[in-house]
């Protein structure tokens, strides 16, 4: 079988830029080594993500996308396809460990953060489970050759424009002219090509427990009830939103779906050993197995809930970061989220995702796959990326010390995440999302980073941080008029 492309993959992302380029009247071979539909994660869509949905969307008139990127239009269009309101991102403070501390002023344990100004215009946490099969099968409907349950035993690609031949274990061999590995974890096409992971480049060491649960109860509820007022309920329902609990070590993640499940997660920092990233492997297991028993308000919604999936026990990885040079050869290229995994935390991984199908589609369909400095293009763009959100990330959780500290590093992925949605929204996509080609703003993230490591006090790290990120504030991060209330962050509006 010949094809003008090989996707590996079937993700949402496969899917999509499978259904992208067959409309464009290209042939393509979707193939995945499981079937649809499957537990997956990487849930919680944001507004980078949102409106390179919208753009990829109205670029190639798709309007399902378009209707996808708001909870209302996914609800008037899709109101049997589950998803999550997400209205923005809510954290929480729970150490120390068997105790629960009421806020002594507003904001002291707790913050919330808009990405969005209304319900009809929020973001959405994905139900991948349907979500993913939604767009496998759009892409079948498109003339996408789809093939499920195989396995790749053999890929072999010249470093020449020549094509390059994918060999399943029911014996088909296919060749394309150009090849994305979008198979996530697998990084399938790097195995076989013998490329060695560049993960040592990344800063976060990290492993995660996680599943899906039903009968999980509102967090926001249990938080007003300790302070007897509504401080969990404004700007927004903290239920609503990519919610945080910080935990010693770590945090939880809760998502909540429209169709009752709720995505809940333990991740923990992983240290530098191999002995100590699996102690905090087993730490993550016994938190989430035991309900997070140390943690009265979570033990509290938590301890009823009933696991939905997967059957038969919850998932545990190592150490979840990975870095690869996303291109193989000069007809494969990865995927963002295969060649790169960093942590949860900022829910960067739908619009990196995203990115890479924008991206991929335009070397294609632009006839520029071959062209080596698109190519180039193409890597830097991934791993300066990848690189900065490791950076981040790794700020966060090394400024968990403190709610504080830890508050003030969230405000410099804000505004990084912030003046990428002014520019998606202002004209193109950018060369490098999350302000990653701005040199000063990487400068100014270099200097909160030695900061926040740093012994000075918090009141003199945060004023000097405020200050830093000011020539990028142009939403009001870092009011402390506002008690970690933030409802004017969003740049999203109704599309």
């Amino acid at each position: 079988m010949r094809y003008d492309v090989i996707i590996i993959g079937s993700g949402f992302s496969g899917s999509i830029l499978a259904r992208i380029l067959a409309s464009r009247g290209l042939s393509i071979l979707l193939i995945d080594r499981a079937r649809h539909p499957r537990f997956v994660i990487g849930e919680s869509s944001t507004p980078i993500a949102d409106l390179l949905l919208r753009r990829i969307g109205l670029q190639y008139g798709f309007d399902d996308l378009v209707s996808m990127s708001t909870y209302d239009g996914w609800q008037q269009r899709f109101p049997k396809l589950a998803c999550g309101l997400k209205r923005g991102f809510s954290y929480f403070d729970h150490r120390p460990v068997n105790t629960t501390r009421r806020e002594s002023v507003l904001g002291e344990r707790s913050l919330l953060v808009a990405a969005s100004p209304s319900d009809e215009s929020s973001d959405t946490h994905w139900y991948r489970k349907d979500v993913d099969m939604y767009h496998f099968g759009m892409a079948a409907e498109a003339g996408v050759d789809c093939l499920e349950s195989v396995q790749v035993i053999d890929f072999h690609s010249e470093d020449t424009n020549g094509p390059a031949t994918v060999t399943l274990n029911n014996g088909t061999k296919a060749t394309g002219e150009f090849v994305v590995d979008a198979s996530g974890a697998g990084t399938v096409t790097a195995r076989f090509a013998k490329q060695s992971a560049i993960t040592e480049q990344l800063t976060t060491r990290t492993c995660a427990t996680f599943a899906h649960y039903d009968n999980v109860q509102p967090f926001t509820t249990e938080f007003n009830s300790i302070h007897s007022d509504q401080r969990a309920s404004v700007p927004f329902d903290s239920d609503n939103a990519a919610q945080h609990h910080l935990i010693d070590g770590g945090w939880v993640w809760m998502l909540r779906m429209n169709n009752g499940i709720t995505s809940v997660g333990v991740t923990l920092s992983a240290g530098l050993t191999h002995e100590s990233e699996q102690e905090a492997r087993r730490k993550c297991y016994e938190l989430l197995d035991q309900r997070l028993d140390a943690y009265p308000s979570l033990h509290h919604i938590l301890k009823y809930a009933q696991r939905v999936e997967p059957c038969d026990d919850m998932i545990c990885l190592p150490r979840l970061q990975r870095l690869y040079d996303p291109v193989i050869s000069q007809n494969c290229v990865m995927t963002p989220t295969t060649a790169a995994m960093i942590d949860p935390l900022h829910s960067t991984g739908i619009a990196h995702a995203l990115s890479g199908v924008h991206r991929i589609a335009e070397l294609i369909l632009g006839q520029k796959a071959h062209d080596a400095e698109s190519l180039e293009q193409y890597r830097s763009s991934v791993v300066e990326e990848a690189k900065l959100i490791d950076q981040l990330v790794n700020i966060a959780y090394g400024s968990m010390r403190s709610f504080r500290r830890f508050t003030a590093a969230t405000m410099i992925y804000f505004a990084a995440a912030i003046n990428c949605e002014e520019a998606i929204i202002d004209g193109e996509v950018p060369d490098y999302l999350w302000m990653c080609g701005d040199t000063e703003f990487r400068n100014v993230v270099n200097q909160c980073q030695s900061l926040l490591f740093g012994d000075q006090p918090d009141d003199v790290v945060i004023d000097s941080i405020r200050s830093l990120i000011q020539p990028f504030n142009h939403v009001g991060l870092m009011d402390d008029t506002l008690h970690n209330r933030y409802a004017y962050t969003a740049t999203k509006t109704s599309l």
